[in-house]
């Protein structure tokens, strides 16, 4: 083994977290759960979830109890709003090359956790205050220990997965597990046990229990809403066409989704032998994990592309296990022209026609599109030389970084770019714009409106003029809007009670609108307009009018 590899591995580790609080947190999801986790992190409330006050079943509560903790630790941070999710993926990538170790020896442990490290998607999401890198680590958790027959672990990890992101982080590893069992013809019994049964309830159905003892229509809510109506019905309005996750898969998987196809030629050899002990049978099940789940997500009518993170520590061990056994040599020409064909295309192409082919952009993210293009361009080339001067010598770990370093310059090549992302999806600079105000005494009214990640900069709740409470991104708050509507101190107000706060000012207050909503820019076109970052507006703060001794 090179002793290259573990510094390899840690430098991607590093990268991973490069650049986690340099920019700002993207709405509507990041937004959201960092301020569901500072109202918990305040109230020291680590069982119900609130959002603006309110409570939030939407989803359980394991990621916001961790950024809650970090908070409490760090402050209501950028940071700590993220940090699960890197620590999530740390330990995801801990799993991979343990395992791999134990499998294949420790060059192949060092290049599992190698190429999980630098995908893109694992890096994406391991910046991002969203659940699917605590997800993965569970699902990656319950599929390795399946395997190896390690039952009540992996019941204890679909547990924490479950009160991670529901009924799902169950689904995905067992119809993964499933479909390796009825092609191998493994017992099903494997699967599961009934020690395996009652450490998955001692550890899920605590919280479920208590929540419910609160809010009797949770499970309900659950699992005929949150879920059965997520999975068979357009509602969310996330349908996508059946190949939806092909390209995704193959970008987020890249480099590694190259040797992760090294021997996809025997696969009439693998299918023959898949009831035989040995490498058929890791073949198959690397399989299923990768197309079982990949089915499921399919069939389901809400399609995002972080659902498919739980896929990818497959590719991360197809390909360490490809590499270790034939060398570097594995499809080196078809990665190295695919790489030239995409470097070049992003050094070449007009950098202005990237703009114009992308959706609606704003200044700063299209003057930073370019020069990321380019890095990543140059890096692909690189690469492309790296992994066919590795295959000419046989040296694997420089195969190994060529293959690693068109993601690790991401974090330091796109930084621009995703600085002016944040600008652009976060309301911290409206919130800047608010604070002096709020300092002075002011309160925040949303007119039909409710920028999520607004109560996070502003360090407070605000009350929202609605009518339906859907602004506040909340399908269980909606769905009961007016129960909580009729609360003391709800911060859901009547739709028009904007315009009396405005005639009657009891106290200073800055109204925040949507950017396009011409009625209430209409308004309030008399106040002063603090700030317009293009998709919300701020006006005031008001001033109450004394009356005039006669």
């Amino acid at each position: 083994m090179s002793r290259a590899l573990p510094f390899l591995l840690f430098a991607a580790a590093v990268t991973l977290g490069w650049n986690l609080t340099g920019y700002h947190l993207l709405d509507p999801d990041e937004g959201r759960n960092a301020e569901v986790a500072r109202e918990m992190a305040r109230s020291h409330d680590y069982v119900i979830p609130h959002l603006d006050g309110l409570p939030y079943l939407d989803k359980p509560v394991v990621y916001f109890a961790a950024s809650a903790a970090a908070m409490t630790v760090l402050g209501p941070t950028e940071l700590a709003a993220r940090l699960p999710a890197y620590i999530a993926t740390l330990a995801t990538v801990a799993l991979l090359v343990a395992f791999a170790r134990r499998r294949w020896g420790p060059t192949a442990g060092w290049l599992a956790g190698l190429a999980f490290a630098t995908m893109p998607l694992a890096l994406a999401y391991a910046h991002t205050a969203i659940f699917d890198s605590t997800l993965t680590l569970c699902t990656t958790a319950a599929i390795l220990w399946l395997f190896e027959g390690r039952t009540t672990l992996a019941w204890a990890a679909l547990a924490v997965g479950a009160l991670t992101k529901g009924p799902i982080a169950l689904a995905l590893p067992l119809v993964a597990m499933a479909a390796y069992a009825g092609a191998t013809g493994t017992a099903f019994r494997r699967l599961v046990s009934v020690r395996a049964l009652a450490v998955f309830a001692a550890l899920s159905a605590p919280w479920v229990l208590a929540v419910t003892r609160q809010f009797p229509e949770f499970p309900a809510y659950v699992f005929a809403l949150e879920t059965l109506r997520r999975f068979t019905t357009p509602s969310f309005h996330r349908t996508a066409p059946v190949w939806y996750y092909v390209p995704i898969v193959a970008a987020g998987a890249f480099p590694w989704v190259v040797p992760a196809c090294g021997r996809l030629a025997r696969w009439r050899a693998a299918w023959a032998g898949r009831r035989e002990p040995g490498g058929a049978q890791e073949a198959v099940w690397l399989t299923a994990w990768v197309l079982a789940p990949l089915t499921l997500l399919t069939i389901d009518q809400s399609k995002l592309p972080q659902y498919v993170l739980p896929v990818l520590p497959a590719f991360a061990l197809a390909a360490a296990r490809h590499l270790t056994g034939d060398g570097p040599r594995t499809l080196w020409r078809t990665y190295a022209g695919l790489a030239t064909a995409l470097g070049v295309g992003l050094v070449a192409v007009p950098m202005s026609f990237l703009s114009v082919v992308l959706p609606p952009l704003s200044p700063g993210e299209r003057l930073a599109i370019p020069p990321t293009a380019l890095v990543l361009g140059l890096a692909l080339l690189v690469s492309a030389a790296g992994v066919a001067l590795a295959a000419r010598r046989g040296d694997l770990p420089l195969g190994a970084l060529a293959y690693g370093a068109v993601v690790m310059v991401l974090p330091f090549g796109g930084a621009r770019l995703l600085r002016a992302v944040g600008d652009d999806r976060s309301a911290a600079r409206l919130a800047a714009a608010i604070e002096p105000a709020v300092r002075g005494g002011a309160t925040v009214l949303g007119v039909a409106a409710y920028p999520p990640s607004l109560p996070f900069y502003l360090q407070r709740t605000i009350v929202v003029a609605t009518a339906s409470a859907r602004e506040l991104t909340s399908t269980y708050i909606a769905a009961y809007e007016v129960r909580y509507r009729a609360l003391p101190d709800s911060p859901l107000a009547a739709a028009g009670s904007w315009r009396t706060a405005l005639v009657q000012c009891a106290v200073p207050t800055v109204f925040v609108t949507r950017a396009l909503d011409r009625d209430a820019r209409a308004g309030l076109a008399h106040l002063p307009l603090l700030a317009d970052d293009g998709h919300y507006v701020a006006y005031g703060p008001c001033r109450r009018r004394v009356a005039r001794a006669p």
